[in-house]
């Protein structure tokens, strides 16, 4: 009897104080005090031989809010057996857990198995060819456009967030020194704003506590800068009297302010009209025009945790209302961050398909203010932890970032990055035939040349005439074809900036040299000619002459050994002696052109007129001829004598 007494004192005593660790943990949860509530809740399960499924289901949230992605996942999966089922929010952090933890296919078949199981095949089927472009990602072999380095300012803290402002970076930090409280969430100190110098080589110097107008006693965290000008937005908690403002449920959210920057101060700070005691509004951001500014809000009616928004900002200040900035960038997770950059949105989000964590992910926002789909920045960038808080400098080559990767010097680390840039080349391609009778000129060279004329390559054609190149984007170029025995033609043209887009075709139909040479009946050798023609009783040479003559130019530099004389002819209209006098002064002015043109006068043994006294036809004095018939005989003939 005495053994049984004890045996029930001590169990009554082993359950009151369950039921007060119980309430303990549930305290901390409440409060949000994370770090030590999933301490607790862990005690509490190891001493418990029946686990509930809300204590399960609170220690696992405890533990992802924390960043446990192991232990979350563990007991997410013994809630789920234990229920049989999850609600949508655990359902979603138990993934999410899962991916942190790199079981990415056991993560999709959970996420599949989830919706298939509520009848939605249409988020399974948008799901798989999600996670098909992930594992390309993933496992694509090109090395990373990021090569990252992590800073000399980083502690055992939090850094993130960074800001350029001229020749300083701004960041957010828990680090101690400017708060004096802790936040119970992870147990640091709150945030406030540091600034460094930046140094060549990317490293941050010189850290100090930024403006001491905006320093609270707690949560004082992301800034941005409207460009030239003093205009700043920044965050900080909703505190009203030194006391932070709660919501019904206790928590207390994030409001955006607006101010001056004077003297290296902030002054005539002002809330945003849009902020709220009931949600939170904060990682502002301005375009590079000054002209939006981006945030993050848990506002009603998103797509889910936080989501990003945008505002006008008009000539006079004003600010338009907020617009969701839409289902392409926001999901039923946390989008924020953001980061607008030469007509690019820069964001992080762990509701879009990544490698775990928050990842970074980018999106070309168009004239239109609408925005593309987002697209994962790939390995390196991102990694199974946070990668978040990214920012470019003005060569868009270089920036800044934000991780908890691991190693790293603490909680969230800065790095400087380097991004090579994006390759792009285009295909540039076309075809060569005969001019003559367009049949295709196989090994035929074609030469691919820059604007100061440098060669890029030479290719040659193939059997069928067709040849293709890669041309880096954006470049005007050249395209010469030749061919042996061809004359060569060039065009000119402009690549595009589209990766692997095609251009062109660019076709050529190239003369054969032969062909610009005929023979008489006779069998003598002449240069093959359109009528030269010259206005009436003159002798120069005309633009429209000038065009024929420059066929004859380019068959002699063709061939550089011919020699040649020339004979101008007339028909009998006219006197003889005038028509004789006219054709010789119109002979020899069409060989001084050619002299004009950089052909040697030895090449030209002579050119003589020879009026109305060779005619082709009967049409002599007193024989009516039609016009055609008339102008038979009037003829320049460029005779070859030797080549």
């Amino acid at each position: 009897m005495k053994n049984i007494t004890v045996v029930l004192f001590l169990l009554i005593c082993f359950n009151l104080s369950a039921q007060s660790s119980l309430k303990k943990a549930e305290k901390l949860y409440n409060s949000k005090a994370y770090t030590e509530a999933a301490e607790l809740y862990d005690e509490i399960l190891v001493r418990s031989t029946q686990s509930d499924s809300e204590i399960l289901l609170k220690a696992a949230d405890a533990h992802f809010f924390i960043n446990n992605n192991r232990e979350a996942a563990d007991l997410y999966a013994k809630a789920f057996v234990a229920i049989g089922d999850l609600d949508e929010f655990h359902f979603y952090r138990y993934y999410r857990s899962m991916r942190g933890i790199r079981e990415y296919e056991r993560s999709d078949k959970l996420y599949t198995d989830y919706f298939r199981k509520r009848n939605n095949l249409e988020e399974v089927s948008s799901y798989s060819k999600k996670s098909a472009a992930f594992y390309e990602i993933m496992n694509d072999t090109v090395p990373s456009r990021f090569s990252l380095m992590n800073l000399e300012v980083n502690t055992a803290y939090s850094e993130f967030s960074p800001v350029i402002y001229k020749d300083r970076v701004i960041f957010s930090s828990s680090r101690p020194g400017a708060s004096k409280e802790l936040y119970a969430w992870n147990e640091q100190p709150y945030l406030s704003l540091y600034t460094a110098k930046k140094k060549e080589n990317g490293d941050l110097e010189e850290v100090e506590l930024f403006s001491k107008q905006i320093n609270s006693d707690f949560h004082d965290a992301t800034i941005a800068f409207v460009p030239e000008s003093d205009v700043v937005f920044f965050t900080s908690s909703y505190a009203e009297k030194s006391k932070l403002i709660l919501d019904n449920g206790r928590t207390n959210h994030f409001i955006l302010y607006r101010g001056l920057i004077k003297d290296g101060k902030i002054v005539e700070k002002e809330e945003l009209f849009f902020n709220s005691k009931e949600y939170s509004v904060g990682h502002p951001s301005v375009s590079t025009d000054g002209k939006y500014l981006f945030f993050a809000s848990d506002m009603p009616e998103g797509y889910g945790g936080a989501d990003i928004y945008y505002c006008k900002i008009y000539e006079d200040g004003m600010i338009s209302s907020p617009i969701n900035a839409g289902a392409m960038i926001n999901t039923w997770g946390n989008d924020f961050f953001p980061h607008f950059s030469n007509g690019t949105l820069y964001f992080a989000s762990d509701g879009h398909l990544g490698f775990g964590g928050l990842d970074l992910f980018e999106s070309e926002f168009g004239p239109d203010e609408k925005l593309n789909a987002a697209v994962n920045l790939g390995k390196n960038v991102n990694t199974v932890y946070d990668d978040f808080g990214i920012i470019f400098d003005n060569t868009g080559e270089s920036g800044y970032l934000s991780s908890n990767r691991k190693p790293g010097r603490g909680d969230d680390d800065l790095y400087y990055f380097k991004r090579k840039p994006l390759a792009c080349d285009q295909i540039v391609y076309g075809n060569l035939k005969d001019q003559k009778d367009h049949s295709p000129l196989s090994n035929a060279m074609i030469r691919l040349k820059d604007s100061l004329g440098i060669d890029y390559t030479t290719v040659m054609t193939d059997s069928l005439g067709n040849y293709s190149y890669e041309i880096p984007c954006g470049h005007k170029i050249t395209v010469s074809a030749s061919k042996t025995g061809y004359f060569e033609q060039t065009k000119d043209t402009i690549t595009g900036q589209v990766d692997r887009e095609m251009l062109g075709p660019i076709n050529f139909l190239l003369e054969n040299a032969e062909d610009r040479i005929v023979k008489d009946d006779k069998g003598v050798e002449k240069i093959k000619m359109d009528p030269i023609y010259f206005d009436y009783d003159k002798w120069e040479v005309t633009p429209e002459a000038a065009v024929v003559l420059d066929k004859a130019v380019e068959l002699m530099t063709f061939y550089p050994d011919m020699v040649i004389k020339i004979e101008a002819h007339t028909d009998s209209r006219g006197s003889a002696s005038y028509n004789l006098s006219l054709s010789d002064k119109r002979a020899k002015s069409t060989r001084d052109y050619l002299f004009s043109k950089g052909i040697e006068e030895f090449r030209i043994t002579n050119a003589n007129g020879f009026g109305e006294s060779r005619l082709l036809n009967e049409c002599s004095d007193g024989v009516k001829c039609s016009e055609d018939q008339h102008d038979v005989n009037r003829r320049s003939d460029f005779i070859i004598i030797s080549r």
